[in-house]
């Protein structure tokens, strides 16, 4: 073999070498800048949602305030306002009177006005209990045992969150924002509060693209789903939509993302929790939807 073929052969082993070398290092850190660039998108995403999110809840938190320091809300004379204490489903007859009326007036404007607000209600000391409007079945009620009621009256002096708690009369599974209402004796005489059900905050989180066919989750931080496309999930924990180990790497992780595999598919989460709430905010993408995005920006 000749001198010239000699040397070809060894340029071209060494060109082929540093091309190898190259182009290696490069499909490195294009992966690498691809991969922070989707975490990057969403956690902006994540953390656009949770100030929407942030919001509509200290909004509601507001007007819940100025509805306990409304004048009429705020009347202590409640002997004549309605009672289910007694009620019987197939008898019971509505007998309102001019004050509690106009307080179902004022209740009812709220929730007309506010598209994911379900009911405003108001219970009292004595057991009766005004809504914004008629109750799916006038069944038998004491507004003293539930447990937005309990929630207001502990906390005095406060707008707070309830846990989610499911409906008497429907299929509903509620979060309530309630406040107590203290007289001058600094007694607690009632609880005031709005309802946003499960299903209402999965429609308000499904109003935000997100891309790469992800899809939005939302859970409290004891890890009870309160919002996901598939309605099945609500008001269960998470690991019956993820399982044990991704369900604690998601609670246990303020953000980031994991990648889990199921049975039929494997998929990347993108979390965050919200400072405010304690709430985890999460976007599951199926995780091939990611790769082909990757080698697509690589190829």
């Amino acid at each position: 073999m000749s001198l010239r073929i000699r040397l070809l052969i060894a340029y071209a082993c060494f060109g082929i070498f540093v091309l190898a070398i190259v182009g290696g290092t490069l499909f490195v850190q294009v992966k690498n800048d691809r991969t922070e660039d989707i975490e990057r998108d969403m956690m902006n995403q994540l953390i656009h949602l949770d100030f929407a999110l942030t919001n509509l809840i200290d909004e509601a938190k507001s007007d819940i305030s100025q509805l306990s320091e409304n004048e009429l809300v705020r009347t202590t004379d409640d002997d004549d306002f309605t009672s289910f204490l007694n009620a019987n489903e197939s008898t019971f007859e509505y007998n309102i009177g001019e004050t509690e009326q106009g307080i179902i007036d004022i209740l009812n404007g709220y929730r007309t006005t506010h598209q994911y607000v379900n009911s405003v209600y108001m219970g009292r000391e004595n057991g009766t209990f005004v809504r914004s409007h008629p109750r799916a079945a006038p069944t038998q009620y004491d507004p003293r045992e539930r447990p937005w009621y309990t929630a207001g009256k502990e906390n005095p002096g406060q707008v707070v969150i309830t846990e989610p708690y499911e409906s008497l009369t429907t299929t509903d599974v509620n979060i309530g924002v309630v406040t107590a209402l203290v007289g001058e004796d600094g007694q607690v005489y009632g609880v005031v509060g709005a309802d946003i059900t499960l299903n209402n905050l999965t429609d308000y989180m499904s109003g935000f693209e997100v891309g790469y066919q992800g899809q939005m989750l939302l859970t409290d931080d004891d890890g009870t789903i309160l919002a996901f496309a598939d309605t099945e999930f609500l008001f269960k924990n998470i690991t019956a939509l993820l399982g044990d180990t991704a369900a604690a790497d998601v609670m246990s992780d303020d953000q980031g993302y994991i990648y889990f595999e199921n049975e039929s598919s494997s998929y990347f989460i993108y979390l965050n929790t919200s400072p405010e709430l304690g709430w985890k905010l999460a976007i599951i993408v199926p995780a091939q939807v990611i790769k082909e995005e990757i080698q697509g920006t690589i190829f």
